[in-house]
């Protein structure tokens, strides 16, 4: 089994730097074709570039104190063939859905949660099925890489990225609401935050934003 493991093990490693890869070259790209320009992204990397040196440092520090404690994980170690299959197809999965979800958003992406100028609420696309597909994506991600490398260590990440990402749904969704008024009220009522559902609602046209 050795060799399929570490076949998905490679598999999820190359789904995560496609998305890094992917974003960045989004955010330039979308940054050039924004009214801001590049100009205006770079301005914006200035503006946000505390915010992201503490969360670089905070990984740095989660993958220190992981990497000291690498014997209590190894406890947690639980490699099925079956859970991993299903995890690394999972993990092809969610990157699919973030590309096309980065796709759709477009300029109105922000690596913070805020209102753009010209705001638009997005609901197409991959927003049909969710309202946050982006966040969808990152937890299928982060869940396929738990279960295709065998829970061990990707627990402490899955742990740790789940709140987080729940309190950017509840800011987002609250921001969204205040801009969009009624118009958000009724997408949030007929389209679920992150877990679509089997049959999803059928929703009429709707004024088209910003959601993860």
């Amino acid at each position: 089994m050795e060799p399929l493991r570490s076949a998905l093990v490679a598999v999820t490693d190359v789904c995560f730097l496609v998305f890094v890869v992917a974003w960045i070259a989004g955010a330039v790209h979308f940054g050039a074709k924004s009214q801001a320009g590049l100009h205006g992204l770079v301005r914006g990397l200035r503006r946000t570039l505390p915010r992201r040196v503490l969360l670089i440092a905070g990984v740095y520090v989660l993958f220190t104190l992981v990497g000291h404690s690498r014997g209590f994980w190894r406890h947690l170690q639980y490699w099925q063939p079956e859970l991993a299959l299903l995890g690394g197809l999972l993990a092809i999965a969610s990157t699919a859905l973030l590309l096309w979800a980065r796709w759709v958003l477009g300029t109105m992406w922000a690596s913070v949660p805020t209102v753009q100028e010209h705001h638009e609420l997005r609901t197409d696309g991959p927003y049909r099925l969710v309202r946050h597909p982006i966040y969808t994506g990152l937890l299928g991600l982060l869940l396929g890489a738990t279960l295709a490398c065998g829970f061990g260590v990707w627990t402490a990440f899955l742990a740790v990225a789940v709140p987080w990402l729940l309190r950017r749904v509840h800011v987002e969704d609250g921001l969204m609401a205040h801009q969009f008024g009624a118009s958000y009220d009724s997408y949030r009522a007929q389209v679920p935050a992150l877990i679509p559902r089997l049959r999803p609602t059928r929703a009429g046209p709707r004024p088209v934003g910003h959601e993860r």
